[in-house]
């Protein structure tokens, strides 16, 4: 991350974090390694379609929940 860049502060699955600025998700999902293949995303509280993750950009106190469903029986 560029230390001249502006950082907001936001929640990634339970943790305060310094984001820059102006990120996707996309970008966040790729700083935080939770990329997979069956992964849902909410931000603040609202399912945020994988079509959209390129064009949300989320702001400073938003709530993201990378979430990682568990299949099997």
């Amino acid at each position: 991350m560029n230390n001249d860049a502006e950082t907001i502060e936001i929640t990634i699955n339970g943790f305060k974090e310094k984001a820059t600025k102006g990120s996707s998700i996309t970008e966040l999902i790729l700083k935080y390694d939770e990329m997979e293949s069956a992964m849902m995303v909410e931000r603040n509280g609202k399912f945020v379609y994988p079509q959209d993750y390129d064009g949300t950009f989320p702001d400073a106190g938003d709530v993201l929940e990378f979430i990682h469903p568990d299949f099997g029986g």
